[in-house]
């Protein structure tokens, strides 16, 4: 069973592209925070194929049961500005490391973070001040059960093996670790679960800069010149599609030789020789020649025809008309009383008396009346005449004579509306004046019988007219001009055939004469854009690369596998754990729960959720996140099965007092070795008022106390920008230790360390105003004691003005004579004597 993120991934990166490794391996190693350098780097590697240089980490292995304990750690040299030879002894229960900032503590923090794997690698310099740094040298100790183990560091590797099992805590443990969902709830990713979220980030990140880098080739692409390309090949260009068999055939045309440039040359030549010759016009003006010839052949035709209907219809509507007026004076004789009527025969008269038939009738029952005049008829001659005509224009000869008679008047209007005038084109009239027969041209015989048809029309006319269908009319025939006519459009038709065979063997060598110059053409233009094509060429293939490796990438594994780490990991033993640590830091309005996230990328994965009990609406502030990482932090050291080392840098920054308290109250409750660096003067006051726990005189041997908590405190110093890191008991800050060391120093011979005397005997200034005439006290306001106020000791204070006088006068001397280089120290240096006087002056003051 698996405990950590990280132990999921470095399995997972086994089977991967040195790119994802090395991606991966570098958000263990940073704790999801790759320098902006190194993802540089790892995008290089992905979208260029470069060699990649990676470390695997050193994961602590989860089956391992076997609990150690930190022993010690020297500085040997090497590591930034810290000074030689320093040597921390670790407690087997807390041991701090306490100094201001720029003391020197981070630099022994990131000595431990590298050897012990922390959450992120940790940059480790040389003393920058050396013209020739030293390489680093460091040893540590650690026990393994009951056998003490030594390790020498060069800090070329880190999470060293059995050390690794150690945890740490500090800034980058925050990278990640929470994200703020809702107002009220925050997702909160422990175990290094955040390394997923942030690889599957970053590696959709990496897929879509391949993307627009490969948009951005597209871009930067020369643009070519399409003119005389083939379409086959301006494909490839306009469609950005390079096959690598279009590439080598584009290829071959990059060279264009003199011979083939003299083939364009002479293939030019012959095709503008070629378009001169205009056939078409040719076959065009034969074509409209033809044409008219026989729109005139059809129009003798058809005006031949039209005569000789005509004539057989007039003879014929004649006789009909002759037969029906017989008709019609036939039955008028069977009507004698109608003889004596003038002129009865008469049209005119005939209209009269239809007109009165039809008015005679609408009067029913008058027959005796007058249609015309409406008066009663005088005799009975007058009636029968009525009646007789009656009869008379009821009979259907009559009729029928009518009607023959409206047939010829029409007639006679459709013959009169033949026109004979013939419109020709002066092509035509060429024609037919080029062509004769014996004694005249086919124009003049076409005009002779134009002008026949018009005397024939003109005979037509006059017969209907004088009713005679006796007389005789023929039209000439017109076989014999119309077969000259078919002869001549046969003639130049067979004239147009051969032009446009000609024509199609022009277009047949104009067609293939241009096939052959698009090829030269396309070789010439290819020839003389080489440089583009080439270029265009190469950022093709780089954009197709850069397209593959970004549809090659793909994060379902990872977002899977994260499913995976999320439902093993986020156990419901983990959130109790975490829920009481919160409790126990302070905060237990803040409420853990386990429940499904949702489904992202296809994958449904469980995450842990905090989220306040009450109303209030707000994310949590900056110091709430740092303790509920702390308390985090706590909840996952109690989930591992072995006791291992704590290592914290500064985690109670953020924080206030209170909090702080409690969190330092909680560290001396849990069973780990507990290595904490701190700069916080109250975070430490909580070690050194917790009653049932003490800190140690000694640093250098055992503590004999045996109630509570051993709390071994080193205060970390830097005497100087070349010196710092120099480590020395917290709790042997005193006046007379500092005499005592001053002391030692001045009795060797030769005495050389007069820096040294005079900075021990300013520090002792420094601790005997504490301890003399502040008497131990510190200000209220300062102070995180449990009883604060000492009465009692506050009566003991002095404020002596000859004492505060001597110790400034020792003070300004030690720091003006021997701590800076100047006139003072070259013209009045400090010598032993001095320097003896001095500690006897401080002795009676604190005796």
């Amino acid at each position: 069973m698996k405990n950590n993120a990280k132990e999921y991934l470095v399995e997972f990166a086994n089977s991967q592209d040195d790119w994802l490794k090395a991606l991966i391996y570098g958000a263990i190693e940073s704790n999801g925070a790759i320098s902006s350098e190194r993802k540089n780097e790892i995008f290089k590697c992905l979208q260029n194929s470069n060699v990649i240089e990676y470390s695997i980490p050193n994961v602590v292995d989860s089956d391992n049961e076997t609990e150690i304990f930190l022993s010690k750690l020297i500085h040997k040299k090497g590591v930034n500005a810290l000074s030689e030879n320093q040597t921390i002894k670790f407690n087997d229960n807390v041991t701090i490391l306490h100094g201001l900032n720029g003391a020197g503590k981070s630099g022994y923090f990131k000595i431990i973070n590298e050897i012990v794997g922390g959450n992120q690698i940790k940059e480790i310099l040389p003393n920058i001040y050396k013209d020739n740094p030293s390489e680093i040298d460091v040893e540590i100790s650690y026990r393994e059960c009951v056998n003490e183990n030594k390790i020498s560091w060069d800090g070329k590797t880190r999470s060293l093996e059995k050390l690794n099992k150690c945890k740490v805590f500090d800034a980058s443990y925050l990278n990640g670790l929470l994200e703020t969902r809702q107002n009220d709830t925050t997702l909160i990713q422990p175990l290094s679960l955040n390394i997923f979220t942030y690889l599957i980030d970053l590696v959709d990140k990496f897929k879509n800069q391949l993307i627009t880098n490969s948009d951005k080739k597209r871009l930067q692409k020369p643009s070519i010149d399409l003119t005389n390309i083939s379409e086959r090949n301006q494909n490839v260009f306009l469609n950005h599609n390079l096959t690598e068999s279009k590439k080598i055939e584009i290829t071959k045309l990059f060279d264009f030789s003199n011979e083939r440039a003299k083939d364009l040359d002479d293939l030019n030549k012959d095709l503008s020789i070629l378009k001169q010759i205009n056939i078409q016009d040719r076959i065009k003006l034969l074509s409209d020649n033809k044409n008219s010839i026989e729109k005139l052949k059809e129009w003798l035709t058809k005006n031949f025809t039209t005569l000789s209907d005509n004539i057989t219809e007039a003879k014929k509507i004649l006789e009909d008309k002759k037969e029906k007026q017989l008709a019609s004076n036939k039955a008028k004789e069977q009507f004698e009383v109608l003889k004596n009527v003038p002129l009865s025969n008469s049209n005119e008269w005939k209209e009269f008396i239809i007109a009165g038939q039809s008015y005679s009738e609408i009067l029913t029952g008058k027959e005796s009346i007058c249609p015309y005049c409406l008066q009663e008829l005088q005799s009975d001659n007058s009636v029968k005449i009525l009646k007789a005509y009656g009869s008379f224009l009821k009979d259907n000869s009559e009729r029928e004579l009518k009607k023959v008679l409206l047939n010829i008047q029409a007639k006679l209007k459709e013959i009169e509306a033949l026109s004979f005038d013939y419109q020709f084109s002066e092509g035509t009239i060429q024609i037919l004046k080029e062509n004769t027969t014996e004694d005249k041209s086919i124009y003049e015989i076409v005009l002779d019988i134009i002008k026949y048809f018009k005397d024939v029309k003109s005979k037509i006319i006059e017969l209907i007219k004088n009713e005679d269908s006796h007389s005789t009319i023929s039209v000439l025939d017109i076989s014999a001009l119309t077969a000259e006519l078919n002869f001549r459009v046969e003639n130049l038709q067979s004239q147009i055939e051969k032009y446009s065979k000609e024509d199609t063997e022009k277009k047949e060598k104009i067609k293939l004469i241009e096939q052959k110059l698009s090829l030269l053409k396309e070789n010439k233009s290819i020839s003389l854009q080489k440089n583009n094509i080439e270029k265009w060429f190469e950022l093709t293939s780089e954009e197709t690369a850069l397209k593959k490796k970004a549809n090659k990438i793909n994060t379902r594994q990872l977002s899977s596998l994260s499913k995976t780490a999320n439902d093993d990991l986020l156990t419901e033993t983990l959130k109790i754990k975490f829920n009481e640590e919160l409790a126990n830091i302070g905060y237990p309005n803040l409420d853990v729960r386990i429940e499904n996230a949702g489904t992202k990328k296809g994958v449904s994965s469980t995450k842990l959720v905090l989220s306040r009990n009450n109303d209030i609406k707000a994310i949590l502030s900056e110091g709430e996140q740092k303790a509920v990482a702390l308390a985090l932090f706590v909840a996952e050291v109690r989930m591992q099965k072995q006791t291992n080392p704590i290592i914290l840098d500064d985690p109670v920054s953020s924080l206030d007092h209170k909090i702080a308290g409690k969190f330092a109250e909680r560290l001396l409750n849990i069973d780990n070795q507990v290595v904490i660096f701190n700069h916080n003067r109250l975070f430490l006051d909580s070690f050194e008022t917790s009653k049932p726990n003490h800190i140690c005189k000694t640093i250098d041997t055992d503590c004999n106390k045996n109630h509570g908590k051993h709390i071994k405190v080193y205060e970390v110093i830097g005497q100087s920008k070349h010196s710092k890191g120099i480590l020395r008991n917290y709790k042997g800050n005193y006046s007379k230790n500092h005499i005592n060391e001053a002391k030692k120093l001045l009795k060797q011979v030769p005495f050389e360390d007069n820096t040294k005397v005079a900075n021990l005997l300013r520090l002792c200034v420094e601790c005997v105003i504490d301890e003399v005439i502040f008497n131990h006290q510190v200000p209220t306001r300062f102070s995180n004691k449990n009883s604060r106020i000492a009465w009692a000791e506050l009566k003991n204070i002095k404020n002596d003005s000859v004492l505060v006088d001597s110790l400034e006068r020792i003070h300004g001397r030690v720091s003006g004579g021997e701590m800076h280089n100047g006139t003072e120290r070259n013209e009045n240096p400090i010598d032993i004597d001095e320097f003896n006087r001095m500690i006897t002056d401080i002795e009676n003051i604190v005796n």
